[in-house]
């Protein structure tokens, strides 16, 4: 869609130099692009030079704001990045019970108190992933883990006894598991 406006009426206006387009083109479907053209028409004889003036002006105003390598080299990289964090929950979701027995050894030394820390991940979601959704922490998390964060709590559950396990998060990027004993 694209619309524009000519102001007609400069009653009122002390100089030559008057606002006289206003331009609204709607590029994306959702966003507007707004452009506002000030002309110092002083001596123009005819609407035509005006008019003339404004499309050599508009045709070189649009400038290009992203570009196909943008979107790839920005697509490359945010898959790169997901890659690693992938690798990085996999490895945070199926710990091997030699990685845990030292900490909850530890825990259990300390008399077993509630929701103790077993293990921390540290993760930045990009603004937008690979699939163009901005996510949140945790929703990135279930994102890359491919399930429901209670599932993996619940695997966890089902490899030991007499624990419950849950997490916390600090909502920007760092999620932590806990232990609890039943």
């Amino acid at each position: 869609m694209s619309q524009s406006t000519i102001i007609n009426d400069i009653s009122g206006v002390s100089s030559s130099t008057f606002l006289l387009s206003t331009l609204q083109a709607d590029l994306s479907g959702n966003q507007g692009f707004l452009s506002t053209l000030i002309y110092d028409i002083s001596g123009v004889l005819t609407s035509s030079i005006i008019m003339n003036i404004i499309t050599q002006d508009l045709s070189g105003a649009l400038t290009t704001i992203l570009s196909i390598n943008d979107l790839l080299n920005s697509h490359e990289a945010t898959l790169t990045k997901e890659v690693a964090d992938r690798a990085a929950v996999n490895a945070f979701t199926t710990p091997s019970m030699d990685l845990l027995r030292p900490t909850l050894y530890k825990w259990a030394s300390e008399g077993f108190p509630g929701v103790y820390p077993v293990n921390s991940l540290s993760l930045q979601p990009p603004q937008l992933c690979v699939d163009g959704v901005s996510r949140t922490l945790l929703f990135y998390f279930e994102y890359l883990y491919g399930s429901p964060i209670e599932t993996w709590l619940q695997g966890l559950e089902k490899i030991t006894q007499g624990m419950d396990f849950t997490f916390s998060h600090d909502g920007a990027s760092k999620i932590t598991l806990h232990v609890t004993r039943t």
